[in-house]
């Protein structure tokens, strides 16, 4: 019996180090799935000075809006007004060969 006790506590004691490396261990971070590049892309979140127009730097937070960005950009004046994303988002899609 006291055989039993003496490896009982022995098995005990050489765990507690392996459980205290995993108790420290930090949980891998779960993977977020994947959003849609537009997703929060609004024209307020983009224009971060408030200022009413979205400049290149200020678009470059969001990968897709700076891909499309001459698009949007009418007049070329390296701005994106909110009237120039109303005009591109509701103007009738380009036909082929025009």
């Amino acid at each position: 019996m006291k055989s039993s006790r003496l490896f009982t506590a022995a098995s005990i004691a050489a765990l507690l180090p392996i459980s205290a490396v995993f108790a420290q261990s930090p949980t891998p971070p779960a993977e977020e799935p994947a959003q849609p590049a537009q997703q929060g892309a609004t024209f307020e979140s983009l224009d971060a000075n408030s200022d009413g127009r979205i400049s290149k730097d200020e678009a470059a937070v969001n990968a897709s809006v700076t891909a499309q960005f001459s698009k949007y950009d009418k007049n070329g004046d390296g701005f994106i007004e909110r009237d120039e994303v109303t005009a591109s988002n509701t103007a009738p899609p380009a036909k082929p060969g025009q």
